[in-house]
């Protein structure tokens, strides 16, 4: 009985290191050094795809989420095409294929992966969860659900998906699409989609949200992104050799999630200022403010008090990092600390040219 028992605890002993902590893909728990890749030489237009990346579609354990952009960049290898991506890999590949700004694809990366992604193994799922992805050691922040979780990165009022309490925010709505092609034909010029048709249907889908989300989150993290998910989709989707985004090309990144035919990237990099303009351009016609819906249902816009620097750039790296990332990751040691002073690091260089101070997360973690 003794030696039965000796065996049990000793089965026990070894097994529980692989229960407590996940694989970490032979770095026996000491993760890897984040590594950004430096910006790309050449920043001019390009035709894109190339030949050595060809369309797939996912396969059955493909992760794809809420993004049709980063979709598209994984259906044709720019990214891995299981939807398992380092910050890095998030960075080259933006820049290759889209030509999006290099300091701006830094800290958006960044924030994916400190929101949802894997900090120690620099990894982070552009859907849902995956094992590639596994729980920080301990589970200090929960276990990480990837671009789709609802949440920290992805969040209300998008264009082409729910809101996460009518359901799966990640999964694209043929209706809503539908009904954006509406306003193609109401306010574009023929099959070319205009600035128009986004502050519009972006101001449409806002006011459908205020009346159907009872919960309703909007705060100016948030609400950047979504107009800036116009402004992306205005600027890095439309074919730099004719100047034009047309209904088929974008119907090609929305339904199909591949690149058009004979389409080229955006001519010049497109920075933050860039999309900075995009979104006051789109909200110029229909101002809107952020805020949330209280217990009663009520939608409650912030104030100063509520909201530290809000209207103001800063307001938006205080909202996306503060509230919102677990303080905990302050807290940590070695390799994932120093990994997480350089996704802190990758935002902050974003928004110092602009006065900010250094900002620290300080948000709850995750269960």
């Amino acid at each position: 009985m003794f030696r039965q028992l000796y065996l049990s605890v000793l089965l026990a002993c070894l097994l529980t290191p692989s229960l407590a902590f996940p694989s970490y893909g032979g770095h026996d728990n000491k993760g890897v050094k984040v590594k950004f890749p430096e910006p790309q030489q050449y920043t001019g237009p390009m035709k894109i795809p190339d030949r050595h990346h060809p369309y797939k579609a996912p396969g059955p354990n493909d992760k794809r989420g809420p993004c049709p952009a980063l979709n598209t960049l994984a259906n044709h290898g720019y990214l891995p095409r299981n939807g398992i991506a380092s910050a890095g890999e998030i960075v080259q590949a933006s820049g290759e294929a889209f030509n999006l700004g290099y300091n701006f694809s830094v800290a958006v990366s960044s924030l994916a992966v400190l929101s949802c992604g894997n900090i120690l193994l620099d990894k982070v799922s552009i859907g849902g969860e995956h094992r590639l992805v596994p729980a920080l050691p301990g589970k200090i922040d929960g276990t990480p659900g990837g671009l789709s979780k609802h949440g920290r990165f992805e969040g209300d009022v998008s264009m082409t998906r729910l809101d996460a309490v009518h359901g799966d925010p990640a999964v694209f709505q043929p209706e809503m699409y539908k009904d954006l092609l509406k306003f193609v034909d109401q306010y574009g010029d023929g099959d070319i989609v205009t600035p128009e048709v986004f502050a519009e249907y972006r101001f449409k889908i806002y006011n459908d949200r205020l009346n159907d989300n009872p919960v309703l989150t909007w705060h100016q993290g948030r609400l950047g992104f979504s107009y800036g998910e116009a402004g992306f989709i205005l600027n890095l989707f439309r074919n730099s050799e004719t100047g034009n985004l047309t209904r088929q090309d974008m119907t090609q990144f929305f339904v199909e999630e591949r690149f058009p035919e004979n389409w080229y990237r955006k001519e010049t990099p497109f920075e933050f200022d860039d999309i900075r303009m995009a979104v006051d351009a789109l909200e110029e016609s229909h101002p809107v403010r952020p805020g949330k819906k209280d217990v009663n249902g009520m939608y409650v816009v912030d104030t100063p008090e509520t909201s530290p620097f809000l209207g103001t750039v800063c307001g938006t790296y205080y909202d996306l990092l503060v509230p919102n990332i677990a303080g905990v990751l302050l807290e940590t040691k070695g390799q994932l600390k120093k990994n997480v002073d350089t996704y802190l690091d990758g935002m902050f260089q974003l928004f110092e040219p602009y006065g900010c101070p250094r900002l620290y997360p300080e948000g709850p973690a995750e269960l």
